[in-house]
C-alpha cells in the first residue's frame, strides 16, 4: 500500500491528464498481454498476436520487460510490441481516456475533489490528509510537500499505482488508475481503423465493389478505374451503377469527361484518409 500525505497546497495543485502517452501505456499493455484470463482484452490479445506473427517478432513480446519500472527506457522488443499493441489502436484509446478525464472534471465541478478521489477506484481511498492506494507496490508513505499530484487514467494498467515524478514525466508524482473497458466499449476500441474498415467494407459490398469504391478517393473515369483494378469496362460500369443507386457515388462532367466521385455518404463510409 502507498500512502500519500496531501497538504491544502497539494490539493489545490491536483490536475487530471487524459493519458501518460503511448510509451507508458505500452508498458502497461505488456502486463495485460501476458495475462491470459478471459476478459475484455481477449480480442485485443488475438489481434496483437496476429500482428506480431506477421512482423516475425520472435517469442513472447516483452518477455522480462513488463515487470520493469513503467518509465524504464524502451528496448527493441518493447518498441516492436508497442507498434503491434498500441499504435493501431492509439486514436481510440486516447479518445476513451480523454472522455474519462472530462467526466472526472465535471465531477469535480459538481461534487468537489474529495468526492472524486474516493470514486476513482475501489482500491483508492481519501481521508484527509491521507490518500491511500491499496496495491502490490512496496509499502511506503510520502509527503508531496506542495508538488501537487497528477491523476491519469489508464486503459491497460492492471491496478492503481503511484509513479514518481521522473517516471511519470509530468513534473509531479502521478496517480494512475485503471479504467478497463466494458464489453460494449471494447468492441469499438479494438477496431484497427484502416485494416478493420477495409475488411468490413469488403464484407458489406463484396471485395471487388469495395475496391471500386476505394478507387474513388479522387474523381476518376471508368477507364482509369478499369486500368487500376484490372477490370473490364462493363464490370466497372455495373459496380458503379449499384454504388450510384446506393447514394455512395455521383457523376460529374469535366472537360468532356465523365468522372465518378464519392458523395458525402461515400466519404463517410470510407472514413477519413490520413
Amino acid at each position: 500500500m502507498v500512502c500519500l500525505h496531501l497538504t491544502v497546497e497539494d490539493l489545490s495543485r491536483i490536475r487530471f491528464v487524459g493519458s501518460l502517452g503511448p510509451d507508458l501505456e505500452g508498458r502497461f499493455a505488456a502486463l495485460r498481454y501476458a495475462d491470459a484470463r478471459p476478459d475484455e482484452f481477449v480480442e485485443w490479445r488475438m489481434k496483437v498476436r496476429r500482428r506480431l506473427r506477421r512482423a516475425s517478432t520472435p517469442g513472447a513480446p516483452g518477455a522480462g520487460f513488463p515487470r520493469r519500472a513503467p518509465g524504464a527506457a524502451p528496448h527493441a522488443d518493447a518498441r516492436r510490441f508497442s507498434s503491434a499493441a498500441i499504435a493501431p489502436f492509439w486514436g481510440r484509446i486516447r479518445n476513451y481516456l480523454e472522455l474519462e478525464r472530462e467526466e472526472r472534471g465535471r465531477a469535480i465541478l459538481s461534487g468537489g475533489v474529495d468526492s472524486v478521489l474516493n470514486e476513482l477506484h475501489p482500491s483508492i481511498s481519501w481521508r484527509a490528509p491521507l490518500l491511500q492506494v491499496d496495491n502490490e507496490q512496496e509499502g511506503r508513505s510520502a509527503d508531496l510537500l506542495g508538488e501537487g499530484l497528477v491523476i491519469a487514467p489508464s486503459l491497460f494498467a492492471p491496478a492503481p499505482m503511484v509513479l514518481d515524478t521522473e517516471t511519470g514525466g509530468q513534473g509531479a508524482p502521478v496517480l494512475v488508475y485503471n479504467v478497463p473497458p466494458t464489453t460494449d466499449s471494447a468492441a469499438g476500441l479494438w477496431q484497427q481503423q484502416e485494416e478493420d474498415r477495409t475488411a468490413a467494407l469488403s464484407e458489406l459490398l463484396g471485395h471487388t465493389r469495395a475496391n471500386v469504391l476505394q478507387s474513388l478517393r479522387s474523381p476518376v473515369s471508368i477507364g482509369e478505374i478499369s486500368r487500376r483494378l484490372d477490370l473490364s469496362h462493363p464490370s466497372v460500369s455495373k459496380h458503379l451503377a449499384v454504388l450510384r443507386r446506393s447514394g455512395l457515388v455521383a457523376v460529374e462532367r469535366r472537360d468532356n469527361r465523365m468522372l465518378h466521385r464519392l458523395t458525402h455518404l461515400g466519404e463517410a463510409v470510407l472514413g477519413r484518409q490520413d
